[in-house]
């Protein structure tokens, strides 16, 4: 009975040993991503599962169709395994004013997820760091700014003014967005939107991204249906845009440049297709990218 135990012990101890062979070469191919201007990792072709989910060893993506307010929203719900794997593109450079069609550049940074920016290029002033370099230091108060940060996490700040940015440390944050308004702060819908220009008290096509929770590399990407769409959907307003996200469970929301600017690109293929042949040029995405090396890669 003793030899019967003891080779019991040995052979879970050997299981451990095996099982954690196994981990680590998979986890030394998840390479974090260089804080520049290069594309993410091509995405594997054996990684789309369906036409809705993608996994390799650095990223998980899976996208759900929703209705509310009488009008279809997507869910895109993405898991990373390094902060670098959040990335934004532009056109020409963030200096540029030029445009291009979303797909293209999505396409070329080979993003997996890949949804508009704030179309920067629009508004002349802001707070604007994209992939660690600053472009522009002007907060405009009537904007609400979201800056991420270099371990992923979503900072929203109401009303920007320099002073409410005086807090953060030079290279702390990654990328800013200066669009808006933040649809949801610790967890709890915004009460309150400013008349920025932006059409916020009518139906419209919306786009938004969101994190989970501080400190998990978790997100969503949520875009709905406008009046363009085939079949039954009248678009949303900021207000009913904010209830939907905010129903999903997220710490922090942040809407994005909307309208004929909206897009999300999954597998090649628009998400929001019904209304691919009038989206207009835009200045920048925002892609989540694989950061998974295979072997002899």
């Amino acid at each position: 009975m003793r030899a019967k135990r003891g080779w019991g012990a040995r052979a879970l101890l050997m299981a451990l040993v095996c099982s954690m062979v196994f981990v680590l070469p998979v986890w030394a191919e998840v390479v974090p991503l260089p804080i520049d201007d290069s594309p993410g990792m091509p995405p594997l072709s054996e990684g789309y599962q369906g036409d809705l989910v993608y996994e390799d060893p650095s990223i998980r993506v899976t996208i759900e169709q929703r209705r509310d307010y009488g009008t279809d929203y997507w869910v895109a719900r993405i898991t990373l395994q390094h902060p670098s794997q959040l990335r934004t593109a532009s056109a020409a450079g963030f200096e540029s004013q030029r445009t291009i069609d979303g797909m293209v550049l999505a396409r070329r940074m080979r993003g997996v997820l890949s949804i508009n920016g704030d179309y920067f290029s629009y508004n002349p002033d802001g707070f604007l760091i994209r992939q660690g370099q600053s472009y522009r230091n002007q907060p405009n108060r009537f904007r609400d700014l979201l800056l991420i940060d270099a371990k992923g996490d979503f900072h929203l700040v109401l009303q920007s003014r320099h002073d409410q940015l005086a807090g953060f440390a030079e290279g702390e944050i990654v990328n800013s967005f200066n669009f808006g308004p933040a649809l949801v702060v610790n967890g709890e819908r915004v009460k309150k939107f400013w008349n920025n220009g932006y059409a916020a008290h009518k139906p419209r096509q919306r786009i938004a991204i969101a994190q989970v929770e501080k400190g998990k590399l978790e997100y969503l990407a949520i875009v709905s249906a406008g009046s363009g769409f085939k079949g039954s959907n009248r678009g949303l307003t900021i207000e009913e845009f904010s209830n939907v996200v905010v129903k999903l469970g997220v710490e922090s929301a942040y809407n994005l440049d909307g309208g004929n600017s909206t897009m999300m690109m999954f597998n090649d293929t628009y998400i929001n297709a019904d209304l691919a042949d009038s989206m207009r040029e835009i200045s920048d995405i925002i892609y989540f990218a694989s950061a998974y090396k295979p072997d002899g890669q």
